[in-house]
């Protein structure tokens, strides 16, 4: 058996991508596809809430981003990795989301990933190359192994300090603020 492919720079080691303080008071781990509608659901009811709570130091979240649903998922997640390695790993998520292509329909083309790149200020010439080389794709197929075994229930879950969090929660901004703050 081969070792696994190394993760991409800007990534946790268990592969996810850490957003706000390793010291924050509280951790939240996300699994997402960035293809998956509910997760879409889920940036737009919360996405805010959780920004302002990880500016003021409440909680850090975790991002481990999946691909179950197909090539579009593994080629934005290897856009998402790229994104990462740049420290533009949030901007592009969310560009990610508000233009979120129907399930397996062949969206996030290398040449829409450019230019949602281009709108989270990725601009340079290893992200463009990155994407269009699929550079971190062999590695994005190895975690969504990974993520199985973690989150086998599908898209969005989310643990609390090693907790799960009840899903609807992750709907309710003001369930999901108090849970994060208590």
């Amino acid at each position: 058996m081969s070792s696994p492919t190394p993760s991409p720079a800007g990534h946790t080691p268990e592969g996810g991508v850490l957003v706000g303080s390793d010291g924050a008071r509280r951790k939240l781990v996300v699994f997402e596809d960035p293809q998956c509608p509910f997760c879409r659901q889920f940036e737009d009811a919360t996405g805010d809430l959780l920004r302002r709570e990880i500016s003021s130091g409440s909680v850090s979240v975790e991002y481990r981003m999946r691909s179950f649903l197909g090539p579009e998922s593994v080629r934005a997640n290897n856009a998402l990795a790229l994104a990462a390695e740049a420290g533009h790993f949030d901007q592009l998520r969310r560009e990610l989301f508000a233009h979120q292509p129907a399930e397996q329909t062949g969206g996030f083309t290398t040449d829409e990933l450019v230019e949602l790149g281009r709108r989270a200020g990725l601009t340079g010439p290893e992200f463009v190359s990155g994407v269009q080389q699929g550079r971190h794709a062999d590695w994005v197929v190895e975690r969504e192994e990974a993520f199985l075994a973690q989150d086998p229930d599908g898209t969005p879950q989310a643990q609390l300090d090693g907790e799960w969090v009840d899903a609807q929660v992750l709907y309710d901004p003001e369930a999901l603020g108090a849970l994060v703050r208590g």
